[in-house]
């Protein structure tokens, strides 16, 4: 289907753009290669009722290679979207006929296959956490790859008091789709995220509760199978000396073993409030088994490497949430975290002491919630630490009010993780040649220019190197995706023109 054509263009402008989510636009890749790129749009109102939309596939140097349309209710909304290598995945929330739908189409732009399903008061939650969250620069949040077997959904359900989830797996091959639910009485009170797949699994981490309020709950490492639809481990660190909380994990090609990575907690700490005492790596195997447990603390391991306090907090840049980790051919293990933390605010202080002064008792909020510097730490073949940078970025402000004011720094890096608003954008190269590139955005203030940059930092298998563009521009929104070798693609929606317009711009 794509053609590599090394002397395309490299912009497009799309115009008759009536609505547009960046979020719900992605890259192509093949073989480790950005071949392109897909975006949805509304492209027409027909009438009161119904609007045309399209889906748009490009090729690496922006040329198009399919421009597929269709028609629908103006009550259709785009809620998040996918790609698994061989098929793009769509999920609408038509409320017309109150119907969660997945479509899915092939590389040339074929619906190959529509899902629906009933949203009712069970998804209530989700559907408000779409309202309330569904930004261009949010993450997905419920609808992940699955390779070549499709995709999976992890949704919230809600019934009376009870809170729980469910799993559901869509084929991309032929139309066969499954639903796995959790049972029991201590799933009552169970909350999943989804951390990842290998080859046969899908790894959540989920939180429970025996009830509602029965403290902070217990971490949980689960793993599906997708194929037989059957739970395969559920680890849990009630023999352990440590509560370990995994954030994030990464299959080891060829190994049938993954890496999972989180905080640990002391044993009676609740895992909702208290600190963390530092990093934890699990070497685990697909079968459930803990094949190894690596501890990295803050107080004495990290401390040596970045200046720390006790509580896990680096001085200046707060909490660290991960985003990325990158084994490299070397042997080494390289993680890109970046830091959060609560402020005191100046507006939000004065108008709780004047709401106290009037007789009021409104907590306007006294904090908070920055996000800070980018840190990229270096581990060994044993995952113990052996370095780390700090990459300092202007702080921007996430959350204030009484929400971060109350809210433990888990919830936090949680709700920034899902609105977006981390600056961390992706990570690209080669790390089995020991070459890779992390992206992230900023925003500086200086004489000679003011506005968004993007930036990279560069590793060639012995050094950093960094390099970023401006982003200085007009358009109602904007979001970079990967490109081929020291490129980026550039998307600015502009909405008062009604168009799309895509570049290419060199790194550095």
């Amino acid at each position: 289907m794509f053609v590599t054509n090394t002397d395309g263009q490299s912009r497009l402008t799309v115009d008759k753009v009536y609505s547009a989510y960046l979020q719900n636009s992605g890259t192509i890749i093949e073989q480790g290669q950005i071949k392109g790129y897909f975006y949805l749009y509304q492209s027409d109102k027909i009438d009161r009722r119904t609007n045309e939309y399209t889906l748009q596939i490009v090729d690496e140097n922006l040329n198009k290679v399919q421009d597929i349309k269709f028609e629908d209710t103006k009550k259709l909304s785009l809620l998040e979207s996918a790609y698994n290598g061989s098929s793009l995945a769509f999920l609408f929330k038509n409320e017309e006929e109150k119907m969660l739908q997945m479509k899915v189409y092939d590389l040339d732009g074929k619906l190959k296959f529509t899902y629906s399903r009933p949203y009712s008061k069970k998804t209530d939650g989700l559907m408000a956490q779409y309202e309330t969250m569904h930004t261009d620069e949010g993450m997905n949040q419920s609808v992940f790859n699955l390779g070549d077997k499709g995709y999976i959904t992890v949704l919230p359900l809600r019934d009376g008091r009870d809170q729980t989830y469910e799993v559901d797996m869509y084929s991309s091959d032929k139309k066969k789709q499954w639903t796995y639910i959790p049972d029991g009485d201590d799933q009552k009170f169970a909350m999943a995220e989804y951390l990842g797949t290998t080859d046969s699994l899908v790894i959540l981490e989920v939180i429970r509760k025996n009830r509602r309020m029965s403290g902070s709950g217990t971490a949980h490492l689960v793993g599906i199978n997708p194929m037989t639809k059957k739970k395969v481990f559920d680890i849990d660190d009630e023999k352990d000396k440590w509560t370990f909380v995994p954030s994030s994990v990464l299959p080891v090609a060829g190994t049938g073993k993954f890496i999972a990575m989180g905080n640990y907690f002391d044993k009676d700490a609740n895992i909702a409030k208290d600190a963390s005492k530092g990093l934890a790596i699990y070497e685990i195997d697909n079968s459930g088994k803990i094949l190894n447990k690596t501890y990295n603390s803050w107080a004495v391991d990290i401390a040596k490497h970045l200046p720390m306090n006790t509580k896990g907090k680096i001085d200046n840049i707060g909490y660290l949430y991960i985003h990325k980790m990158i084994p490299t051919a070397n042997g080494k293990l390289f993680i890109v975290g970046e830091g959060y933390k609560k402020q005191a605010s100046a507006g939000g202080i004065a108008l709780t002491a004047l709401g106290a002064m009037a007789g009021g008792v409104q907590n306007q909020g006294v904090t908070k919630v920055v996000v800070t510097d980018l840190v990229v730490m270096e581990f060994d073949g044993t995952y113990k630490i052996r370095d780390a940078k700090v990459y300092d970025k202007t702080n921007n402000t996430v959350v204030g009010g009484p929400m971060s004011d109350y809210t433990s720094q888990h919830t936090l890096a949680m709700y920034i993780k899902m609105v977006g608003s981390f600056d961390y954008q992706f990570t690209t190269g080669n790390p089995d040649e020991n070459n890779f590139v992390i992206c992230y955005s900023d925003w500086v203030k200086s004489s000679d220019y003011k506005g968004e940059t993007f930036n990279s930092i560069r590793y060639n298998g012995t050094k950093f190197t960094q390099d970023k563009i401006e982003l200085k521009s007009k358009a109602s929104r904007m979001k970079v995706l990967p490109a081929k070798a020291g490129s980026v693609m550039v998307i600015e929606y502009f909405k008062k023109d009604k168009k799309l317009e895509f570049r290419l711009e060199k790194l550095g």
